[in-house]
């Protein structure tokens, strides 16, 4: 099952201000919890799809999309989009108090940088 992790963040622009955002894996989530929230997509990571290719990935990928959650929740989150994918979704990088989520979810284990293409967990 790929149900989402919704957790607060404190969404920082030009100021901060509290907002909810749903974790979907560790490279996806959505800015708010209504039908139009806007869909991220970190743009320079590959983190393992929850239905994946083997139990492996699948357990990977819960471990990504829950360490994220952990990563932003209650944090200072910036959103600095870069442009939209063929799905329509933000691509963006996503910092947590200044850090790089992306960067430390490589770091960690939990996903790879993007090459332009997706390689095989299994």
């Amino acid at each position: 099952m790929s149900s989402h992790v919704v957790v607060t963040i404190m969404l920082c622009v030009l100021s901060c201000e509290p907002a909810e955002i749903r974790v979907w894996d560790g490279d996806s989530l959505r800015l708010g919890i209504t039908q139009e929230a806007e869909a991220i997509r970190i743009f320079n990571i590959d983190a393992p799809e929850i239905e994946g290719q083997c139990a492996y990935e699948s357990d990977l990928a819960q471990r990504s999309k829950h360490r994220l959650a952990e990563l932003l929740q209650g944090q200072r989150v910036e959103v600095l989009r870069q442009a939209t994918d063929r799905y329509g979704r933000t691509l963006a990088s996503v910092s947590v108090n200044g850090r790089d989520a992306g960067d430390i979810l490589v770091s960690e284990g939990l996903a790879r940088t993007w090459t332009g293409r997706r390689e095989p967990w299994c």
